[in-house]
């Protein structure tokens, strides 16, 4: 059975006020970022657990990242905690390069 209501194409919803999605609600994108925040300012200090915090930072924005879609609102926040952790992550590597060099 199809019904003619499912076929969003065409049919004016969006123009009428259908609401749209809220990613801001996304598991892992605030704490992700937050965490991800901490991890660069402890790389500077302690290089263990700064590279413990951008891990845990790194895998909750990837979480968020595979579900919010390309374009959508909030998704700029996930990649500049992505950025964060992997910002920390090689100053930490760089660190630890450089005490053993």
């Amino acid at each position: 059975m199809t019904d003619p209501r499912a076929n969003m194409e065409g049919n004016n919803l969006l123009k009428l006020g259908a609401p749209k999605l809220d990613w801001s609600k996304t598991p892992g994108r605030v704490t992700g970022f937050w965490v991800s925040v901490v991890s660069v300012i402890l790389a500077a200090l302690l290089p263990f657990p700064a590279l413990f915090a951008a891990l845990i930072g790194l895998s909750l924005s990837l979480r968020a990242y595979g579900v919010i879609p390309a374009g959508a609102r909030g998704r700029g926040l996930v990649l500049a905690s992505l950025v964060l952790s992997g910002a920390a992550v090689l100053a930490v590597a760089m660190r630890l390069v450089l005490v053993l060099v």
